[in-house]
């Protein structure tokens, strides 16, 4: 009998003996662990093994986050249980950051906030909440690359994780969106136009730091514009903090302000709108013609050129996709930082201008979004019935571009979508804060042609103003084919042939995703913002690289080359096109016969398009010399993603002879 008690505690001690043991190495060991179960009155089952997980980075094992000097990244960090079996996990980066680099974690669809110090639990391998999904954001502010360490932890899911030495949880990293930041802390709540800047202010400095808030009535191509989508927001006066750094230019643009704008598909946002504070430098005078195009070209009807913003060289010049639609000149070799030959005089004439340090950069071409840009004009702005900032604005929304029988080509595009314009008359009308002899209340009251008259309040409060060169605006004067709206260095606005010879200061529209970085828009600390490719991925970008100059005729067939990359130069899928369609910017013309294709356009590769334009197909006629446009829309890749729409110019000849009733004015 006392043999058997003695058994009996021998083993009831050891059953605990073996729990404490359990509990003891569970509560210090990450790795291995243990399992006792009684399966019967005096038997004990013990299982034993290691935990394991797995860390991918952009999907695949790693532990390292590297990014190139200059540069700022984004990873997808993967925390896996691998185990058949709960258990707890942390990761980490491991030793200090490098001085001028951030990282942390950035919020959004589909990834975590970053667990705490003590870990969180994962369910057992291929259940569901087995993983952990991390956005992970560097920004390396230095001339070298770096490189982070991490790791993760792994315990029972009973017990608390801590941190290793020497290692450190990614904190939130906040992008803010630059607009959202402008908004919030650069703009006043008063309607300008009830607020009298010069006297009711009583902080002298608020009128250089802050934006003022402008209410609009609907022009005629805004007339499904909500309140909020008409207003906007400005900078005003003299010299405003609204210096930017932007493309490579330190403190070399200037925020216009923060406008509503249609993308082009209907699809409408706020977006800051810059300029850039001096004219393209050309030659030793900045100036360059806002057209040449000899008659019968295009759009032109006059031995001057054209002031139809859709085929304007001045337009080709800075926007991409027209390396080949000129004669002499050279096309898009702003937006590729080019050298070449810009229009300068009449009749194909050209300068030289190189853009090879002030064109457009990757970088800045990437924060760059289409929008639509209004196309209308007028021949009414002689005095203050008609010629104020706010009827300027309606008239660029409006409908009216050339109008004189005999001169204009039959119909006018009202708008263009594109990537980078010029300034309309109506921004630069409302940049004046007036001054003590005339307020601004009376300068919006003054139709802006009479500015240099008794206005000098207002022209000299204006920092759009440039005091050293004229400036083109984007605004066609519609009393004939070949005149457009300028700001003249004495401060008022008037029109001037295309081929004359201005300034041109690029105005672009900066994508809503760009984020904010630094700076209070002074010019010695200037606004920063960066483009982070990770939320706004515009897709495959496609473009025409070979065509004909020429159809003989409208019927005839004709072979487009199509060639289509994504931003970092290849495709992750193959991309399929869903259409080809022929536009006619004179008839408004969308063929009633289009090519569908739905084949494969392989990655990297170009596609042939073979396209026929049955001539029966257009309402009316066209001229010879006239042109139409060739557009691929809706490319995207397997997945869905992306919509990429190539827009060119092709010059069409017709052996058509016109109806009466379509003969071209």
């Amino acid at each position: 009998m006392k043999r058997l008690m003695k058994a009996s505690v021998s083993k009831v001690y050891i059953v605990y003996l073996l729990l404490l043991t359990v509990f003891v190495i569970g509560t210090y060991s990450s790795y291995a662990y243990f399992i006792v179960n009684k399966e019967k009155k005096n038997a004990i089952k013990m299982i034993t093994g290691n935990l394991v997980g797995e860390l991918k980075v952009d999907g695949e094992a790693n532990d390292k986050l590297v990014v190139n000097a200059n540069e700022t990244k984004t990873f997808e960090i993967e925390l896996i249980n691998k185990n058949n079996r709960e258990a707890r996990f942390n990761f980490y980066y491991k030793g200090s950051l490098p001085d001028n680099v951030e990282a942390g974690y950035v919020s959004g669809d589909g990834y975590n906030s970053m667990v705490k110090e003590v870990g969180v639990s994962l369910t057992a391998n291929g259940t569901l909440g087995y993983f952990l999904k991390y956005q992970i954001k560097v920004k390396n502010n230095t001339s070298g690359n770096v490189t982070i360490p991490i790791g993760y932890s792994i315990g029972l899911d009973y017990n608390n994780l801590s941190l290793p030495s020497n290692c450190y949880l990614f904190e939130e990293m906040k992008d803010e969106k630059a607009v959202n930041v402008l908004l919030a802390n650069y703009t006043n709540s008063e309607s300008v136009q009830d607020y009298n800047v010069n006297y009711t202010k009583t902080d002298s400095t608020a009128k250089e730091n802050k934006m003022y808030v402008f209410n609009h009535e609907a022009g005629t191509q805004q007339q499904d514009w909500s309140s909020d989508e008409l207003k906007d927001y400005r900078y005003i006066g003299k010299d405003p903090n609204n210096y930017v750094t932007f493309n490579n230019e330190t403190a070399g643009w200037r925020i216009i302000g923060i406008e509503t704008v249609d993308d082009g598909t209907g699809t409408k946002e706020k977006r800051i709108k810059l300029i850039r504070k001096d004219p393209l430098p050309i030659g030793t005078d900045n100036y360059l013609s806002w057209d040449n195009k000899p008659s019968e070209t295009g759009t032109s009807t006059h031995s001057y050129g054209s002031n139809d913003w859709y085929d304007s060289r001045l337009m080709y010049l800075l926007n991409p996709n027209h390396e080949s639609e000129q004669t002499g000149v050279s096309g898009s070799i702003y937006w590729n930082h080019q050298s070449g030959n810009c229009p300068k005089g009449q009749k194909n004439a050209t300068t030289s201008c190189d853009f090879t340090s002030t064109g457009l950069k990757e970088e800045a071409q990437q924060m760059i979004g289409e929008e639509k840009w209004y196309l209308g004009g007028t021949t009414d702005y002689g005095d203050a019935n008609n010629g104020t900032a706010n009827h300027f604005y309606e008239y660029e929304r409006g409908e009216k571009t050339c109008t004189t029988t005999g001169k204009c080509k039959k119909t006018r595009k009202m708008n263009w979508t594109g990537r980078v314009g010029l300034i309309y008359p109506s921004d630069y009308g409302y940049a004046t804060s007036g001054g003590s002899t005339k307020d601004r209340n009376s300068c919006l009251a003054t139709e802006m042609h009479d500015w240099w008259y008794g206005s000098n309040d207002c022209y000299n409060n204006d920092w759009l103003l440039d005091s050293n060169d004229y400036q083109w605006t984007i605004a066609p004067y519609s009393g004939d084919s070949y005149d457009v709206f300028r700001v003249d260095t004495g401060g008022f606005v008037s029109f001037h042939s295309v081929y004359d010879s201005c300034g041109a200061r690029p105005v672009v529209y900066l994508k809503a995703s760009t984020l904010y970085e630094s700076g209070d828009g002074s010019q010695s600390n200037p606004f920063v913002f960066e483009h982070d490719p990770s939320i706004d991925d515009e897709g495959p970008v496609c473009k025409f690289t070979e065509y004909p100059d020429n159809f003989s005729s409208i019927g005839t067939d004709g072979t487009i080359q199509v060639e289509c990359t994504d931003n970092s130069g290849s495709l992750a899928n193959d991309l399929t096109s869903d259409a080809i369609v022929g536009v006619n910017p004179q008839n408004d013309f969308i063929p009633t016969v289009i090519l569908t294709n739905t084949e494969t356009i392989e990655n990297g590769k170009r596609y042939t398009f073979n396209i026929t334009i049955p001539a029966w197909s257009f309402d009316g006629c066209i001229s010879s010399g006239n042109y139409f446009k060739i557009k691929a829309y809706s490319v995207k890749d397997k997945a869905g993603n992306g919509n990429s729409e190539i827009r060119q110019v092709l010059n069409v000849t017709t052996r058509e002879t016109c109806a009466s009733s379509g003969e071209p004015e």
